[in-house]
């Protein structure tokens, strides 16, 4: 299976992004735009949101267009003949959703299509992962991972009382993030203005028997009080240049980015909503609960972390019966990873990916950043190795490293890939046609 256009809609607003049938790079993208990206690339596979429409190509050679109209029934058609076969891809609920058809939900589908950085190093370096992680306190550890995963699934459930959904969380967060520090900025500006008053106020009265005294004492009060209401003034200014800035800022990056696109179309669903604050909640809870995890596990992933609880916690019970058990994570750096190691973590995710469905079907590997902080002699020679071996499956490169845009351009004037650098088109879609 391999994509071949997707489609975001926003109101008059749109993302179309084209694929390229061997490999597309879309380059400039960081950690928050990747995050999105993969959520909506497995999203409009798994019955995501409504606005986002996606064409593929089955092994077969069959081209499908899957349309999720922002209100209406989704549908998929058969591009060639136009026929609706949407009965073929329907579950138990009436929602279409192609994932489940080759037996897969949401999330095993990114953590069999998605291979990051991280990933690379977990696969590669388990063992030491496993026995790192079992040194750890185990009682801790074992709570952080469910606190994360309880977080996670109250957030998720927040998002989607707001009209969103599931794959719009990244950008949620990062709105809340935003949100978070104007209202601490107000904050500090609120108090600051509060003892400008009150120190103002204080000298002002002050000033009135001193003049009486002498009207050189009555100075200093006024130059005081005069001071405390140029400060309050000037935070005042700060505080609406700012609040000023935070909307002028959304509505350049919705005209700028994709990231800026989304930001703009969730911050318009979380507007005028009762429930915001519990979202906020719930995404500061989630945040906590992740900073708990890292403190203890390092860069270590939750979910990888429970699929090998079993291995972990027998290796901890033996290593308390030697007396080597500690309190944190002391083994090796994530990002030590040897060449071969990551060549071997590309070959064996390609080859699983080859035949992830039913009938031999395959499903694209999407590549999260997986070079990040390697050597640029083995990034180079890695890339190679992306370059001959993409195809089959088909792969989707999501980067912000300049050394691997760099390449994919000089990769493209061959016609060997495609090179993305997404912005929205700024038009109304309604009139485009899906299929065709």
């Amino acid at each position: 299976m391999r994509y071949h256009r997707l489609i975001l809609e926003a109101g008059p607003n749109a993302v179309t992004v084209r694929f390229h049938p061997r490999l597309t790079v879309v380059a400039g993208v960081g950690r928050l735009e990747r995050d999105s990206l993969v959520g909506e690339l497995l999203g409009s596979l798994g019955g995501g949101r409504g606005g986002a429409h996606l064409e593929l190509t089955e092994d077969s050679g069959r081209r499908l267009a899957v349309m999720r109209p922002e209100s209406g029934r989704d549908r998929v058609v058969e591009i060639e003949t136009g026929q609706d076969v949407s009965g073929e891809f329907e579950n138990a609920h009436g929602t279409i959703d192609i994932l489940e058809h080759l037996g897969l939900n949401v999330e095993a589908a990114r953590r069999l299509c998605r291979l990051s950085a991280t990933d690379v190093a977990a696969s590669s370096r388990s063992d030491a992962l496993v026995r790192a992680l079992a040194v750890v306190d185990q009682d801790q550890l074992w709570q952080a991972a469910d606190q994360v995963r309880a977080t996670d699934v109250a957030l998720k459930t927040e998002v989607e009382a707001v009209g969103a959904a599931p794959e719009d969380l990244p950008v949620i967060e990062e709105i809340e993030r935003r949100h978070e520090e104007f209202e601490n900025a107000l904050e500090r500006h609120e108090d600051v203005r509060h003892h400008a008053l009150f120190i103002g106020g204080a000298c002002a009265l002050a000033a009135i028997p001193a003049a009486l005294l002498n009207r050189l004492y009555a100075l200093p009060f006024l130059v005081v009080a005069l001071l405390t209401t140029v400060v309050s003034i000037r935070f005042r200014r700060r505080m609406e240049l700012a609040r000023k800035a935070e909307s002028e800022a959304l509505a350049a990056a919705g005209a700028r980015s994709y990231i800026g696109f989304h930001l703009q179309r969730v911050n318009g669903l979380l507007q005028g909503q009762h429930n915001r604050q519990h979202l906020a909640t719930a995404a500061e809870a989630h945040r906590q609960a992740v900073a708990r995890w890292q403190s203890l596990a390092g860069e270590v992933a939750v979910d990888w972390a429970l699929t090998m609880r079993e291995r972990i916690a027998t290796l901890a019970v033996r290593l308390a019966d030697e007396g080597r058990a500690g309190s944190g994570l002391t083994g090796p750096s994530l990002r030590a990873v040897e060449p071969a190691d990551l060549a071997h973590a590309l070959v064996a995710r390609l080859a699983e990916l080859r035949n992830a469905g039913p009938g031999g079907q395959s499903l694209p590997l999407i590549l999260d950043e997986p070079l990040n902080g390697v050597d640029p002699s083995i990034k180079q020679w890695m890339l190679e190795l992306v370059g001959r071996s993409a195809g089959s499956p088909q792969v989707v490169y999501l980067t912000e490293d300049e050394d691997v845009a760099s390449w994919a351009r000089m990769e493209a004037v061959a016609g060997h890939l495609a090179v993305i650098e997404p912005s929205p088109e700024h038009e109304a879609v309604v009139g485009e046609r899906l299929v065709g």
